[in-house]
Formats: C-alpha cells, structure tokens, sequence
C-alpha cells in the first residue's frame, strides 16, 4: 500500500510548507490479480514448488506471499544482502524451504535458478525487465510477460501475451493432458498391431496360410481405426490430472501398464484369432473364410476396446463422459461401418479377398469384442495396483 498525505492552502510561496489544511490520506494499491491464489493452489497440489522473487521490501513481498498461500506467517524469507553472504551449498539448503524471496539483485536471481537446479529440479523463470536476462537464460523455461523488455523476449522461450500466472498452471495442465494422450495412442496402436503380428508369427510356425492378408491389415489401420486413433489423442482432461506429481524428463511413453496391456490384447486377441482361423481352415480347408472371420475380429476388437484406452487408470464407469469427446463415438460407429460395408459391397470383397457372414458368425465376433473389453478392465485393475503411473 503506497500512501499520500494531501493537504492545501490558499496562495503562498511554494517552499513555505506553513498553513497547510490536513486533507488526509490517500492508499494506492496494486492489487493481486484474481484467481492467482487458486493457481497457486492447483500448482502446489501438481507438485510445483512456486516461488516468488521481487525487489521489493521484505514486508510487503511477506503481505503479499501470504494473501495469495504462498506462505504462512513465521516463515522464513531471505534478502539479498543476506544471499549474499551464503555459498552455493548453503543456498541450495535454503531455497529449499524458502518461498519469498525480496530486496532481490540480477545476480541473486541468477543464484536461486542455479541452486534450485542443483538440487535436482526443473525451474521456470518469470520475469519482464533487463536484470532478469541472466537468470531467464539460466533457467530450464525462461518465461516472460508481454511487456518485458526486448532483452528479456530475446532471452526467453515463452511468452505470455496475458501477463496471467495462471496461463502457466494452465499450460502445465494442458501438457499434462498432451502427454497422458500420447500415452494413450501409442499402448492402443500398438496393441493393435501386435496383436496381428502375433497372429500371423504363430500362423507361419504351424505352416498355416496367413491369416490375414495385405489389403485387410491396410483396412484396418487406414480406414477402419485410422480415424479412432486421432481423435483418441483429444480425449479431454482427466480428473485428478493435476494431483499428480511432477514426472521426469525421462519418463517413458509406454509406462508398465502401457506394456501390460499390449501384451493382454496381443496374446488374447492373436489366440482368438487363431482358434477361429485353425478350426476354418484345418476342419473345412477354407482359408479364405478364416481369414474374413480373423479381419472382422481385428477390426472389431479395436473398435470396441478403444473406449478402455480413454483412462489408463479409471474404470469405464468413472471415466470422462463420452460426450466430452463425441468425435470418438462417431469415429468408432465409422470404423464399425467400414468394416460392414466391406463385407456388403462384393467389389471390396473381391480386393479384401473375403467372403460374407452369417448372423452367427458376426455374433461370435461382437461376443469376443466384449470380452475383450472386459479382459482389458480387468487387465488395467491388476495393473494398476502393482504399477504406478511413472
């Protein structure tokens, strides 16, 4: 709170400060923007340890940390004359449980950016003028707001046309759900085609013909599932997404439960597969309609268990609503319909080299489907009381 005395008088000479009327007071205060408290809620509970590093006066840095639960009264705050006087080490111990950080000179900052790296953690700089330059270029992310200094925008790898913290922890928010998608696309995909690998590996070992031929493995990924796939990567944010803590830089596409599950479906669906094409082709000699049985399989099983792929932790019932993506829906009502009419239109049946299906036949497919889908829940409950998600 910056405050002005105001008082007057009627003429006079300007450096005679007599005979003046005491008027009062009059605050001014930059107030703190609304809904940063709250961001920096979600950031401490996502495992963001936010810092605030000012020029300021102790005091009023400590008023302001503590209307925003930045820190609480008592807490210990320090200043640059007394980071002067650490070294390196000791600065590394301290920033540790220090929040507020005030009387604050270029190099200090600088400091604080390399302790908090020594110790093992990612930083991200905020700043807007000329002095922030060095510990802008130091840190991991050098932000800057869309007023800084053309110094600080060269030096910076983000910026903020807002001036809103709470763009960041959205940011953060945002590529936590970009990564958890990827994650996502990536287990679904290749248990899709490991699955038909399996299937075909196996198929040659026991001297079968291929179960499954070029044109319909090309059906499958390009028009069948192709469209699932992407949509699959928009799939809205999850609950809980920032509770989680920080992962690291090194962390894996394909988690343990990632690969667990392209193993389950690999195996279940490649055994499936083979069942239905052995007994076709081995007690009525027809290959061809074992390989028309094993295509609607794949295709439909991809279809079906995609919505399992939609939360790698959560069970169908609590996930997202469906119609926080609705594309998905009708992307897989698609892929099901490509996989009809590939069967209906005898000039596709000639170049898929397939041959229509009975009622029963497309009953036992939509049967292992489901099944499918429940091995996989089942698949991911087991999973994940063993693997976190790292």
């Amino acid at each position: 709170m910056r405050l002005l005395g105001l008082a007057y008088r009627q003429g006079g000479i300007l450096e005679d400060y007599t005979g003046y009327t005491w008027v009062g007071l009059l605050g001014m205060e930059d107030p703190v923007r609304e809904g940063v408290q709250h961001a920096i809620q979600v950031a401490q509970r996502a495992g963001i340890q936010v810092k605030m590093i000012t020029g300021d006066y102790r005091l009023t840095a400590e008023h302001i940390a503590c209307s925003i639960d930045l820190m609480e009264e008592g807490d210990p705050t320090l200043e640059g004359g007394e980071i002067a006087g650490l070294t390196d080490e000791q600065l590394q111990e301290q920033v540790k449980k220090t929040a507020v950080f005030s009387r604050i000179r270029p190099q200090d900052k600088f400091r604080i950016v390399r302790a908090l790296q020594a110790n093992g953690g990612i930083a991200a700089m905020i700043g807007d003028g000329v002095n922030d330059a060095p510990a802008l270029k130091r840190a991991d992310i050098g932000v800057v707001v869309g007023t800084a200094t053309d110094v600080a925008k060269e030096t910076a790898d983000l910026i903020l046309l807002d001036n809103n913290f709470r763009t960041i922890v959205a940011a953060v928010e945002e590529g936590r759900t970009i990564f958890q998608n990827i994650r996502k696309v990536v287990a679904y995909t290749l248990s899709n085609s490991f699955a038909e690998v399996l299937t075909i590996f196996v198929a040659m070992m026991l001297r079968w013909p291929a179960p499954l031929a070029v044109a319909q493995i090309l059906w499958i990924h390009l028009i069948c599932d192709g469209p699932s796939d992407i949509v699959l990567g928009f799939e809205p944010k999850e609950k809980g997404i920032m509770d989680e803590p920080p992962k690291p830089k090194d962390s894996p596409i394909l988690t343990h439960l990632g690969m667990s599950l392209i193993a389950v479906i690999s195996v279940v669906s490649s055994i499936f597969a083979l069942l239905i094409f052995g007994y076709y082709f081995a007690i009525h000699g027809d290959a061809v309609e074992g390989q028309s049985l094993v295509f609607a399989s794949l295709a439909t099983n991809s279809m079906v268990y995609i919505f399992a792929y939609r939360s790698m932790r959560q069970p169908l019932w609590k996930m997202v609503p469906l119609r926080e993506n609705k594309w998905l829906v009708w992307t897989v009502l698609a892929g099901l319909a490509t996989v009809l009419i590939a069967f209906l239109i005898p000039g596709l049946r000639k170049v898929l080299g397939i041959v229509p299906l009975t009622l029963t036949q497309w009953g036992l497919i939509a049967g292992i489907a489901l099944l499918l889908l429940a091995i996989v829940e089942i698949a991911k409950l087991i999973a994940n009381r063993y693997h976190s998600q790292d």
